[in-house]
């Protein structure tokens, strides 16, 4: 939820100013490319993503269960981006791509020149975003993600007292986590900015589920903009400790899977189409549910993003899709793809 007219707006803007004539008429094209592709039963790529995924680090400072990073169940490396790797790809999608992710498995702000990240997209009017754990959210990074043009950022805020929030955010200090929101809103309004866009993103479980209200009020009374309830992923290699609150599951139990995601999958997914993940070293995977790096699609170290779109690894994953979704492991765990038209 909302709390302030005036962020919706200015989080608007901020969309408006990413776009242009080229980056329109290439997401017209991607629509035109994805519906013809299901039509026709092959993959047709007329345009590029207009969004991109990049994984500034793959560390993480905490131990979340449902996590493969916390867990320490990822089998592929831990590293950090490189500022030429960086530039590379912005340099190569900045014609077609107007929403970033500065984030995937790990903890962005753990980056020492996450500002310079920051930087390179703004100076490309691409609409910029990061989700952290904020235990490195001090006066001085609350600075930094100002002065570089952040368009939003995504605070993680899985409780309120400390007992309820390490539960599942383990290692984690929740004061900090509030004490950074506090420094973040004081010091956008010493700058002056109307940005970063501030949301705090609760998982629901059902430990925490009680002080989602208090939560709630908290957020208003201080100028969070938004708050977003959001529904917990379960994983396979999750310990067990934690479960989804009922009232916001993406699950249904049945007696072949304790968690089993509802509905029909449908031979489609519009993030085939619409978006890209890069992982720190390079890797293009097919999309934030490959965390393992298992579908590689080419590697932008050495090979254009252009290239990668066109390989036969890229062209292969989406006939997969287009042919049998549901035989790919991480598709079942994902919600996308479960209405015939989209989405």
């Amino acid at each position: 939820m909302w709390f302030q007219t005036s962020a919706i707006q200015y989080n608007a803007r901020l969309y408006l100013k990413s776009l242009s004539i080229p980056r329109l008429l290439n997401l017209l094209k991607l629509v035109c490319g994805f519906f013809l592709s299901r039509i026709v039963g092959k993959p047709v790529c007329l345009a590029h993503p207009f969004a991109l995924s990049l994984e500034p680090s793959g560390h993480c400072q905490l131990k979340c269960p449902e996590c493969p990073t916390g867990a320490a169940v990822l089998s592929r490396k831990k590293g950090t981006m490189n500022i030429e790797l960086l530039n590379k790809i912005i340099g190569e999608t900045e014609k077609y791509t107007f929403y970033l992710n500065l984030y995937f498995q790990g903890e962005p702000l753990l980056h020492p020149h996450i500002g310079e990240f920051i930087e390179k997209a703004a100076e490309n009017r691409i609409y910029t975003t990061i989700s952290t754990n904020a235990q490195l959210l001090d006066e001085q990074m609350c600075r930094k993600l100002i002065a570089s043009g952040l368009s939003r950022i995504v605070i993680s805020l899985d409780g309120f007292s400390q007992k309820i929030y390490e539960t599942y955010r383990r290692d984690g200090d929740v004061e900090k986590v509030k004490n950074g929101i506090l420094m973040l809103i004081h010091a956008r309004k010493e700058f002056g900015a109307f940005s970063p866009i501030i949301i705090v993103q609760v998982l629901a479980f059902d430990h925490n589920k009680h002080e989602i209200p208090v939560i709630r009020k908290w957020c208003k009374e201080v100028g969070v903009d938004k708050l977003e309830i959001k529904s917990a992923q379960i994983n396979e290699f999750g310990d067990g400790t934690v479960q989804p609150a009922r009232e916001k599951s993406r699950y249904q139990t049945s007696s072949v899977r304790k968690y089993k995601v509802p509905g029909h999958a449908y031979n489609h997914c519009w993030r085939q189409w619409s978006s890209a993940v890069i992982t720190w070293n390079g890797l293009m995977v097919p999309c934030c549910y490959d965390k393992d790096a298992r579908h590689i699609l080419g590697n932008s170290n050495i090979s254009t993003f252009s290239d990668i779109l066109k390989s036969h690894e890229s062209n292969t994953f989406k006939q997969s899709i287009l042919f049998n979704r549901n035989k790919i492991g991480m598709c079942r765990n994902c919600p996308e793809g479960r209405k015939w038209f989209w989405g």
